[in-house]
């Protein structure tokens, strides 16, 4: 088969990207691409067969996730790529605001891709030296073979995801170096967000300093947003953990993965088995084996999660924070979605009871969420959209 071109994919220190990654390039090899991976943890080395690679045919496109190589530079001083002329796809999976230095570097003939709708209009505000934006929606890892029942089953519920409470609290910038009263402003921000979990944490930002008597150009506001990432954890920690603790203390049985959660006072109750952090792969092992994958979003209003396409893929019901996007995309039997108003939380707990009660409900949902999913919610299909929606036009 003809090769359709040869792109450059990226593996990192994170285990998690990596595997999008590796969806992506079998992907890529089906359509009919020759796939270099470059290795970020032994840059040296690979550079230098990434330079046999471009030896043999012009290189159609770089692409990673949340990746510093869009600043990579010679000993002259230039961007490689822009001299190079390579376009360079950055995917990121987090707010760009956690990236700012990353996006200040980016090259002439860099993309940056979002999986948030909220996310690439951020983007296009505040860095508009950038000059090809897009949204791409997370993709799903499919099992390789067929799901059990969901009659046979033996994890009720399963949660998967770390607790970012007490880290965020060391996220906190140096408050002094501010001519206002930053903290305040951040402080008002944190409690207008609980109170209104909907918002956006910029608007809220924007709009709290604009009540402080405080207005900023668009670079300013950029950095100061920029600086006060650690809000994000405070807000996101905070739902995070009510969800999961009313679950918990319903008396429902409860298996719990991830960092962050043996301080929390009801890790200790008989129906929660926590066992702290386990790799992505274990992850999907442990979803072929539930009932319920309960998911929260990690403050994407109008994005997605891999969490979600992960479960449907394993033929598990998916019962999950909702977004725009989400609420969109997915048919109402596909999956049980809910949102952070106070009445629907504390509907959550009998509404899981009520479904696990029910086995034929619950393999209905699961057949329907696996099989949309298989359909149109891998990294294949994500591949799929790539080349159509932008690598041909490359």
């Amino acid at each position: 088969m003809e090769k359709l071109g040869k792109l450059v994919l990226f593996r990192c220190e994170l285990d998690t990207l990596n595997l999008f990654s590796d969806q992506l390039k079998q992907g890529f090899e089906y359509l009919g691409y020759e796939i270099f991976e470059f290795d970020l943890r032994q840059s040296d080395l690979y550079l230098g067969l990434l330079y046999d690679f471009i030896k043999k045919g012009t290189i159609t496109a770089m692409i990673g996730f949340n990746m510093p190589f869009f600043g990579m530079q010679l000993s002259s001083g230039k961007n490689m790529w822009e001299v190079l002329g390579i376009p360079c796809v950055n995917i990121l999976v987090d707010h760009p605001y956690w990236y700012h230095n990353i996006l200040m570097r980016t090259p002439r003939t860099g993309i940056v891709l979002s999986i948030d709708l909220n996310h690439s209009q951020y983007i296009q505000r505040f860095y508009p030296h950038i000059p090809c934006t897009g949204f791409l929606p997370h993709g799903g890892t499919p099992a390789d073979h067929t799901p059990k029942p969901v009659k046979d089953r033996n994890i009720d519920v399963l949660y998967a995801g770390s607790l970012f409470a007490d880290y965020a609290i060391s996220q906190k910038p140096d408050f002094t170096r501010f001519p206002f009263a930053a903290e305040k402003v951040c402080q008002e921000s944190i409690a207008r967000l609980l109170a209104h979990p909907d918002s956006t944490i910029e608007s809220i930002i924007e709009d709290q300093l604009l009540q402080n008597g405080i207005a900023f150009a668009d670079e300013e506001l950029r950095k100061f947003i920029s600086s006060c990432v650690y809000i994000e954890r405070v807000v996101s920690s905070h739902y995070r953990e009510k969800i999961v603790s009313s679950v918990a203390k319903a008396g429902i049985s409860l298996t719990l993965y991830g960092d962050g959660w043996s301080g929390c006072d009801w890790i200790d109750l008989p129906n929660v088995h926590y066992y702290g952090r386990i790799s992505p792969e274990q992850v999907l092992e442990k979803m072929e084996d539930s009932k319920i994958v309960l998911n929260t979003m990690p403050w994407f209003k109008n994005g997605s999660h891999e969490r979600i396409f992960n479960a449907m893929l394993r033929s598990t019901v998916v019962v999950s924070e909702t977004s725009s996007y989400l609420k969109e995309s997915l048919p109402h039997d596909t999956w049980v979605s809910f949102d952070l108003l106070p009445d629907r939380l504390a509907a959550l707990p009998q509404q899981i009871i009520d479904l696990l009660s029910n086995e034929q409900k619950l393999q209905s949902i699961a057949s329907a969420g696996y099989h949309l999913a298989v359909a149109e919610h891998t990294w294949q299909k994500r591949a799929q959209e790539l080349h159509r929606d932008l690598l041909s036009s490359l």
